[in-house]
């Protein structure tokens, strides 16, 4: 099989440039091995940790699909790697996510004026929300949803993408959050989503569901807070 590996070092190159390796393909063998093996015969910056879509770090364009790596199995063929659109590319297939991770870190940070009490803590709140906020934390923040998202590529400046809108909806979940949280959402853009569920087609953690309940539940909660679609 034959993978065209995209190549750039922006400390020499004046732009990127595309390698070509053959490799033995494999039966069961994962992009992340493909580049593994390619890797012995060229070298190839890449990143990955996990082995099990826990950590998000080997994120890359398989064919023009954001996908993760270590668990998407690759076809015996001609294949494409590039790095994921939308972040500087570091070198080859690793970019940085520094900034879009630090805007999820604010996002995902609990409002309150005051610290919780031991009361507080120990209350046990509504079971469908809670089990919207266990499936919000198996989000590893790979960034594949907005890298995928039409609404984000179109005009990233009215729409935020699904990866910042599930940290605010995260915190809209929570009953000890006292942050203006569906009013974040409509001013990051909430409406601005197509709902095509393009997000949820490409997250490899399938316990969550955005298009259908996530984010429904913020519109809804909008427009009850007379922010809905026409304000």
């Amino acid at each position: 099989m034959k993978l065209e590996i995209y190549k750039y070092n922006p400390d020499v190159d004046n732009s990127a440039s595309y390698v070509y390796v053959n490799i033995d393909y494999k039966d069961k063998m994962t992009v992340l091995e493909a580049i593994q093996f390619a890797h012995e015969k060229t070298p190839i910056h890449f990143d990955y940790s996990c082995h099990g879509r826990a950590c998000g770090r080997c994120s890359v364009v398989y064919d023009g699909t954001p996908v993760l790596a270590c668990i998407t199995p690759i076809t015996d063929g001609d294949h494409t790697i590039e790095p994921m659109k939308g972040h500087t590319v570091l070198r080859d297939l690793i970019i940085d996510k520094s900034e879009a991770h630090a805007d999820l870190s604010q996002r995902y940070r609990r409002t309150r004026a005051v610290n919780l009490t031991e009361e507080q803590i120990e209350t046990i709140y509504d079971t469908s929300v809670a089990e919207q906020i266990s499936a919000i934390e198996w989000c590893t923040r790979c960034m594949m949803c907005t890298a995928m998202c039409p609404a984000y590529k179109a005009n990233p400046s009215t729409y935020v993408g699904p990866a910042a809108m599930l940290a605010t909806a995260y915190r809209y979940y929570d009953p000890y959050d006292e942050g203006s949280r569906v009013n974040e959402a409509v001013q990051s853009g909430l409406w601005n989503c197509i709902m095509c569920g393009q997000c949820d087609y490409v997250c490899p953690q399938k316990e969550i569901e955005r298009v259908s309940q996530i984010w429904k539940d913020l519109r809804e909660a909008a427009t009850d807070a007379g922010l809905g679609n026409e304000s």
